[in-house]
């Protein structure tokens, strides 16, 4: 192993098996005078001209330099690897709530690269969570010579804010991630502190968690949690973006993956949308048994699933592509690949959702007592007639719980302990005597009074085992304010209102024996802001309040389960 010293005396280790490359370390000058961190790798004996591959990041340390990346090198393509301003060594503020930087800094590097002898005008882009979302602002920029790109785990606007569809607010990612990163870019990556040990997001207001964990106020952090007032802007205003895209993606994520709609969503506008016909027919998408870190399960799902086994086709994806820009990279592979859960089998298609795929409804019945699994709610494709509602309270003080109240995710778990709690209604349906296979945007449709200006109501779909294990799928969540989210509008208390509610995007094969269970409830925390149901002003609360909820599924208020169904699952 060869070592190499680089201007900011610390020591570069290069790329295991790839010997006598050459590195560079520039400080390469944005438009507004701000220099980023940005380091060159050009492969063995190189002469001549190379396109590159280009990956910019926040999460590169002051101790040490990121390697080349080895796959480029070893194909005899330049890697140039980038810290976003306010990361490493880069100059700047780091704020991902003006996604207008990320977007100029990646057409300032184009400009540079066009300049440079060495580059022969293509490029193509790789990267997971930020590093691919910073992909598709590199797409706005309209470069003619990015060749493709390959978004892994990342979102669309999720880097930008913490409001999600619905209105509700990712709560815990926007605490812990952002507070996070003003602690790294100021104070590196030691000792950052372990924000969910001090309870922080328990503290209330919500607003104030920057000075509540021991800093100054921190004007990014307060950007990106003020999304929330404006959920529109953030959770729709992305799609205009794809009409102007014209490199093809190889997009990845994971069912239990906080991004994942979004991944599913990027894919459907880019082969729907996209402006050049070979980022529209050579874009591809796949989606595993993942969360966003990796395979959290595989004791259900087997090791064989880890997603690192997706990077022979990526790279083939992405260097094919800088070869033959207009020929399919992928040739014979379909458009997509998706893992079935409860199946556990790995399916591919041509769309998604894929063809065949129809909306079948299930209502929700109950004699007036479906608090807990034990209650008497159940779920059957019969209308409902005259029926009792259902009531629960929701306390936000002592919240229903995601992932058992943690902010790392748990991917597929057992939610019996939630389902047994009396403010959660349980709605079940009869075990299965065939499959029913589910692919695509699964929906609820209910009708509602609450004793409450404002609330939240959170829903999920869980696959009860033989064994009875309720095993998570899905969760969707809607805040009633938002309702139409394109404009806030506070309830009137004791009033019925209907509310539509989207789960999101789910691929699941429910086996004969198994059964299909609905939970509804009025919070899932710490993944989600408790709602403090005052209709005051949004994140200003410092105390949480109660509020009663009546689920009416009766004739004339039914309340209906929208799934899409499969009826011929591809291999």
């Amino acid at each position: 192993m060869s070592e190499k010293k680089d201007r900011f005396n610390v020591t570069a280790t290069s790329v295991s098996a790839v010997e006598g490359y050459d590195m560079q370390v520039l400080m390469l000058p944005m438009r507004d005078g701000v220099k980023l961190q940005t380091v060159i790798g050009f492969p063995p004996n190189f002469s001549g001209r190379a396109p590159v591959l280009l990956i910019r990041s926040p999460y590169t340390r002051r101790t040490e330099l990121i390697y080349p990346y080895a796959g480029a090198l070893k194909r005899g393509v330049v890697s140039v690897y980038q810290a976003c301003r306010g990361t490493g060594w880069s100059e700047g503020l780091f704020d991902p709530a003006d996604r207008e930087y990320e977007r100029n800094d990646a057409a300032d590097t184009f400009a540079w690269l066009e300049k440079q002898s060495w580059y022969s005008g293509r490029c193509v882009m790789l990267g997971a969570s930020y590093p691919g979302w910073v992909q598709w602002c590199a797409m706005r920029t309209g470069y003619p010579g990015l060749a493709g790109t390959s978004p892994h785990v990342a979102p669309v606007y999720g880097c930008c804010g913490a409001a999600r569809s619905g209105g509700v607010v990712r709560i815990s990612f926007a605490q812990s991630w952002m507070l996070s990163m003003h602690h790294r870019c100021r104070f590196g990556y030691e000792n950052v502190p372990d924000f969910e040990k001090e309870g922080l997001f328990e503290k209330l207001p919500v607003i104030e968690a920057d000075r509540n964990a021991g800093y100054p106020e921190d004007g990014p952090y307060r950007r990106f949690l003020s999304s929330a007032l404006k959920p529109a802007e953030l959770v729709n205003g992305w799609r205009r973006d794809f009409r102007n895209f014209t490199a093809p993606a190889y997009i990845s994520g994971g069912w239990f993956d906080g991004f994942k709609d979004e991944t599913i969503s990027s894919f459907i506008a880019m082969k729907n949308g996209a402006a050049s016909p070979e980022a529209a027919a050579f874009t591809r998408l796949v989606v595993g048994p993942w969360i966003h870190g990796g395979l959290a399960n595989p004791e259900l799902f087997g090791r064989k699933c880890d997603y690192r086994r997706l990077d022979p086709t990526r790279e083939k994806f992405l260097f094919n592509l800088l070869r033959r820009p207009h020929r399919d990279p992928l040739p014979g592979e379909p458009a997509v690949r998706y893992y079935m859960l409860c199946e556990n089998k790995w399916h591919s298609a041509e769309t998604w959702p894929p063809a065949g795929t129809a909306e079948r409804r299930f209502y929700l019945h109950s004699h007036g007592a479906a608090n807990t699994l034990n209650g008497d709610g159940r779920l059957s494709e019969t209308a409902p007639g005259r029926e009792p509602c259902d009531v629960y309270v929701s306390d936000p003080r002592t919240p229903v719980l995601s992932d058992g109240g943690k902010h790392a995710a748990l991917g597929c778990y057992d939610r019996r302990s939630m389902q047994n709690r009396s403010d959660v209604l349980v709605y079940t349906g009869e075990k299965f005597t065939s499959p029913l296979t589910v692919t695509g945007e699964a929906k609820l449709r209910f009708f509602a009074s609450v004793s409450t200006p404002d609330t939240d109501f959170f829903a999920t779909l869980t696959c009860v085992m033989p064994d009875g294990r309720a095993m998570l799928l899905v969760t969707g969540g809607l805040r009633a304010r938002f309702r139409n989210i394109e404009k806030e509008e506070l309830l009137e208390p004791g009033r019925i209102y209907e509310f539509r509610l989207s789960f999101g995007h789910i691929a699941v094969k429910f086996m004969p024996g198994c059964a299909l269970r609905l939970e509804l409830c009025g919070q899932h925390f710490p993944a989600f802001e408790r709602n403090p149901n005052s209709g005051g002003p949004l994140l200003q609360d410092k105390e949480l309040h109660l509020s009663r909820h009546t689920i009416y599924h009766d004739k004339d208020h039914p309340a209906e389960l929208l799934l899409p169904v499969l009826s011929a699952p591809g291999e």
